[in-house]
């Protein structure tokens, strides 16, 4: 059994987890609940969870898949990591072993983002996290350019 401790919790915040409680009908006991609740928190301090390839990120859960004249070659994302067949690899890796050739990965893979059905080609994914870049720089340089001009205009913007 674990050790528990008690927390000042403000009145407000008690109220709003008692109504959670009753509203989702839980038969979880209520420290265990408060438990999750700070758990899960502290797993998203963390921040996202995933491979990060060149500029995609791929969450955990995420299924990739090449097809190769004889069948469908599957990896998963796994606590940051790409796993086929039980082995840590890069795509490019995955790419090799399951095709048995070298091709570029970002073309050659599919992918299954978690909770969707739908696959995705790589690269419609590496492109799209591209654009979202360029249009975020392009939107952080019109506001430094504004700032700077009011800046040296002396004006109050």
């Amino acid at each position: 059994m674990s050790q528990t401790v008690s927390v000042p919790i403000a009145l407000p915040t008690l109220r709003a987890l008692l109504d959670y409680q009753a509203e989702h009908a839980s038969e979880q006991d209520f420290s265990d609940l408060v438990d999750r609740i700070f758990r899960e928190w502290l797993a998203r301090q963390h921040g996202p969870q995933g491979y990060l390839s060149k500029t995609v990120m791929l969450p955990d859960g995420s299924r990739l898949r090449i097809t190769s004249l004889h069948r469908a070659h599957f990896a998963t994302i796994v606590g940051g990591e790409l796993i086929y067949e039980g082995v840590s690899m890069s795509p490019n890796q995955f790419a090799r072993a399951s095709l048995g050739t070298v091709r570029n990965a970002w073309e050659a893979i599919l992918v299954q983002l978690p909770g969707e059905c739908n696959w995705t080609p790589a690269t419609r994914l590496r492109y799209s996290a591209e654009a979202d870049a360029r249009r975020k720089a392009y939107r952080e340089a019109a506001r430094t350019r504004e700032e700077a001009m009011c800046t040296s205009r002396s004006e109050k913007c």
